[in-house]
C-alpha cells in the first residue's frame, strides 16, 4: 500500500470515529455534520488511488459522489424539501452501482441463468413488499409514498443484481459486494423508522454505522473483484 493510501485510510478511519462518536454523544452537533461531509470525499480518494487501472469504474466513482451530495441534502430536519432531492441522488447512486454489477456479471448470463434471476427477484420483491408494510405509514407521514416505493424497488434491484453476480462468478469479493448491497437495505430502512417513526438515541450512531460499512464494502469488493467480463472500455 503506497504512503497516500496509509494516510487517506487514516484519515478515513478518523473520520468514521468522529461521526460515530458524535452521533452518540451529540447527534445535532456541528461536529456530526462537518465529519459526515467528509466521508464520501475520502471514500473516493482511497478508491481512485487504490483501484488498478484494469478494475476501475467510473461508474463505482460517480456513485460515491452521489452518495456525497445526498450526505448534504440529508444534513436538513426530517421534513426539509431537501429530502426528495437527497433520496433522488442515493437513487441516481445506486442505478450506478447497478450498471457496474450488471457489466461484471455479463449481459449473456442474463440470458443463461434466466431462470436463477427470477427466484432472486421474487426473493427481494418479497422482502421489498414485507418491508413496505413497515414503512408506508412513515412514507404517508412525510407525502414521500412515490419517491419512497420507487427508492425502495431500487434496493431490490441493487441486491438482486449483487447476488445474481455472486452467483455468476462466486468470490469473496462478489460477496463482500452482496453483504454491503444488503446493509445498505438496512441502512435505508432504519433512516426510514428514524425520521418518520420513533426517536431512539441508538438510531443515528447504528444509520451511519451501516450506511458507512454498506458503502465501504460495495467499493471494496469492486476495486478488488476478480473481473471475468473483457471490456475494451471501463465505465
Amino acid at each position: 500500500m503506497s504512503k497516500i493510501l496509509y494516510i487517506l485510510l487514516t484519515l478515513y478511519l478518523i473520520t468514521i470515529s468522529i461521526q460515530l462518536y458524535f452521533c452518540y454523544y451529540s447527534e445535532d452537533s456541528l461536529g456530526r455534520k462537518i465529519s459526515k461531509i467528509f466521508l464520501m470525499p475520502l471514500l473516493g480518494s482511497l478508491y481512485y488511488f487504490g483501484t488498478s487501472k484494469d478494475k476501475f469504474s467510473k461508474n463505482v466513482l460517480l456513485g460515491i459522489i452521489f452518495g456525497f451530495i445526498g450526505d448534504v441534502f440529508l444534513l436538513s430536519e426530517p421534513y426539509s424539501p431537501l429530502i426528495k432531492p437527497g433520496i433522488f441522488t442515493f437513487f441516481i447512486g445506486h442505478v450506478l452501482y447497478i450498471i457496474s454489477y450488471i457489466r461484471e456479471t455479463g449481459y449473456h448470463n442474463y440470458k443463461k441463468y434466466f431462470i436463477v434471476l427470477l427466484i432472486y427477484s421474487s426473493i427481494f420483491i418479497y422482502g421489498g413488499t414485507f418491508a413496505f408494510k413497515y414503512l408506508k405509514d412513515g412514507f404517508r407521514k412525510g407525502n414521500m409514498m412515490f419517491p419512497g416505493v420507487c427508492y425502495l424497488a431500487m434496493l431490490m434491484i441493487l441486491n438482486t443484481t449483487a447476488n445474481f453476480y455472486a452467483f455468476t462468478y462466486f468470490n469473496k469479493y462478489t460477496l463482500i459486494i452482496c453483504l454491503g448491497s444488503f446493509i445498505f437495505f438496512v441502512s435505508d430502512f432504519i433512516l426510514v423508522r428514524k425520521m418518520f417513526y420513533e426517536e431512539n438515541r441508538y438510531y443515528q450512531i447504528v444509520l451511519m454505522a451501516t450506511y458507512i460499512l454498506a458503502q465501504s464494502l460495495i467499493c471494496y469488493g469492486l476495486a478488488h473483484r476478480k473481473s471475468r467480463v473483457k471490456l475494451t472500455k471501463t465505465n
